[in-house]
């Protein structure tokens, strides 16, 4: 079979199609096989023998033509993403690129940790969501409604930490491999920050207290927030999104380092 065009149909006399850039005529009841008449720019399958003659003429369903253009688009991808990964994987280096692999994975996909919420209800959730509850500054009733927040320049930040450790296989700046140690550094920032938001409410609340009664009603206040901090550490778990984003950040730091460390040392 070979794939050809019709160039001209069957109402006025022979048809035409175009086979490896020639024309050949066909007839319609001698050489055409399927059920609806041949059409001018039709797609049709061109049976033809030894000798190079038409043997039969059978137009491709529409389904089946855009059946076939989409496998070949996914193999013209599947080829131009393999040629694509061989130069990244030649150009970065398979460590480096499974550790960004694992931060993202722990990052994005797998919890880092689940909190207790109720007897009855435990909510896991990822480090991206975390960085949307600090985004909109929210509490633990926003756990049901993570989709609908936005993780805001967070979300930024860390797409710019998973990508960081990439940029020194393209540029030659010595600075650069310090970027490896982009992901433990936001890490470390989103812990300060979760530290001064939990610090800035117990004071907000002991200053309240004490504004109604004096020192023994703030005294009592940060008892209660204490008492409140230990029962919220004791119902959360830290999950397996945060181990791996913790060793994987530790190691790309130590490679950043080290290879920031060999390139000062050879200028």
């Amino acid at each position: 079979m070979v794939r050809s065009r019709v160039l001209r149909d069957t109402n006025a006399g022979p048809g035409i199609v175009s086979v490896n850039g020639l024309q050949k005529a066909f007839m319609l009841e001698q050489h055409w096989r399927s059920s609806t008449p041949p059409k001018v720019g039709g797609i049709v399958d061109v049976e033809l023998n030894e000798l190079g003659e038409i043997v039969s003429v059978t137009a491709v369903d529409d389904a089946a033509l855009a059946k076939e253009q989409a496998q070949k688009a996914l193999d013209t991808a599947s080829t131009e993403g393999r040629k694509y990964a061989g130069m990244l994987i030649s150009k970065v280096g398979v460590p480096t690129l499974v550790a960004v692999a694992l931060m993202a994975l722990g990052w994005l996909i797998l919890p880092t940790f689940s909190i207790q919420v109720s007897s009855a209800y435990r909510e896991s959730i990822s480090f991206y969501e975390v960085l949307k509850v600090i985004n909109n500054s929210a509490g633990l009733d926003s756990l049901g409604n993570l989709d609908a927040l936005s993780a805001g320049v967070w979300g930024w930040l860390m797409f710019a930490a998973l990508l960081a450790p990439l940029l020194p296989h393209f540029h030659s700046n010595k600075y650069l491999p310090l970027g490896y140690a982009a992901p433990l550094m936001l890490i470390l920032v989103v812990v300060l920050q979760t530290y001064i938001s939990i610090r800035d409410s117990v004071s907000q609340a002991r200053d309240l207290a004490g504004g109604f009664g004096g020192a023994k009603g703030a005294a009592m206040a940060e008892r209660m927030m204490s008492e409140m901090m230990n029962m919220a550490l004791k119902a959360v778990t830290l999950g397996a999104g945060f181990y791996i984003a913790a060793a994987v950040s530790l190691y790309l730091a130590f490679l950043g380092i080290r290879k920031f460390l060999a390139s000062s040392a050879k200028v």
